[in-house]
């Protein structure tokens, strides 16, 4: 099994992506993190898990994550993402 948070904020919290990317990895993870205008989505993936399409696991996270963003309305635009394993 792997574990992995897919991370998106609004870019008019975050300077930057590495200002982003540094919000989550400062401690400020899950809860603080939630201060902003940003969510958290943790996605766990059996590592026999196989998607047409997608040639790593990365890739399959990825895709979860960013459609349990979209199915709770956030967008692509103004929007930092990030994968991080854990």
């Amino acid at each position: 099994m792997r574990n992995f948070v897919y991370l998106i904020g609004s870019a008019d919290d975050f300077e930057s992506f590495d200002d982003f990317r540094a919000a989550w990895q400062g401690g400020v993870h899950a809860g603080e993190f939630s201060n902003f205008n940003a969510s958290a989505y943790y996605v766990s993936i059996s590592t026999e898990s196989r998607v047409e399409g997608c040639e790593r696991l990365e890739d399959v996270a990825h895709l979860i994550g960013r459609g349990r963003a979209m199915g709770d309305g956030w967008s692509f635009d103004n929007c930092w993402g990030l994968l991080v394993e854990e």
